[in-house]
């Protein structure tokens, strides 16, 4: 049987299961593609090209290494999704900047700054929020309610709006054109890359430092799914009672 745990326990004990880490990798890696490929507008080789590769390569890299055995993946994957949100943050950024220099032809380097100082304390404030979250237990009383997935819907829309808005002054005031519309796309995916990051890399902290209890709660982490199942069915007849065997009883001919 599971041990019993606390809602805070329950609320970073939530692993991705083992199914689905390898088409969860593949999607992932799609999605962090579309960034880099605008790296790679004219002039084609540059240095936000080259950045971006990198950091994508080294996100395939670690998940083939994830994939090859998925089941003894589960909580090394909760550390990939926080790294991959922290490089798909970066990814936006460097085609957020490729198209305020190389593609609009921004020449002052204030508005890079300023867009990497916005990502920077975006992040802060994220990470502020969350930890403040975890302790007062605001995570656990807004699940009993219900309302958790809406409270993470609201605070996603307003940083888009907030990061939407700055993309267009930078707009008005850099002439950036019909750039802004493809920064501010870019804008929501960062906003979701740093969401990943302060949500998954503080969870997999607290899942190392609570390994035992972890496993005491899911006997069956790290182990193949041969002996997943096989400890599943034993669980299962284990804490089967067999039922009394029920005769119904034949009616006489004749009878009323």
């Amino acid at each position: 049987m599971s041990a019993k745990i606390s809602e805070e326990e329950q609320f970073h004990f939530r692993l991705i299961p083992a199914e689905q880490i390898r088409g969860g990798i593949v999607c992932f890696l799609f999605i962090m593609l579309i960034p880099v490929l605008v790296t790679l507008a004219a002039p084609m080789m540059s240095v936000y090209f080259y950045a971006a590769a990198a950091v994508w390569a080294a996100m395939l890299l670690w998940g083939i290494g994830l994939s090859v055995n998925p089941y003894r993946s589960e909580v090394g994957f909760v550390l990939y999704l926080g790294i991959y949100g922290l490089a798909l943050a970066v990814a936006c950024q460097l085609a957020i900047l490729k198209m305020m220099y190389d593609m609009a032809g921004i020449e002052s380097i204030g508005y890079g700054l300023s867009s990497v100082a916005v990502m920077l304390l975006l992040l802060a404030a994220f990470y502020v929020l969350h930890v403040r979250a975890l302790r007062q237990g605001t995570y656990q009383s807004m699940e009993r309610k219900g309302g958790i997935g809406k409270a993470g819907k609201t605070a996603l829309l307003l940083a888009g709006i907030g990061y939407t808005g700055y993309y267009v002054v930078v707009a008005v005031t850099g002439d950036l054109g019909g750039f802004v519309m493809g920064m501010a796309a870019f804008s929501i995916l960062l906003i979701l890359g740093l969401y990943l990051a302060v949500v998954f890399i503080p969870r997999y902290r607290f899942i190392q430092n609570n390994m035992e209890k972890l496993k005491a709660h899911y006997p069956v982490l790290g182990l193949p799914k041969e002996q997943r199942n096989a400890a599943f069915l034993n669980k299962m007849n284990q804490g089967r009672t067999p039922a009394a065997p029920h005769r119904q009883s034949k009616k006489r001919r004749g009878s009323s």
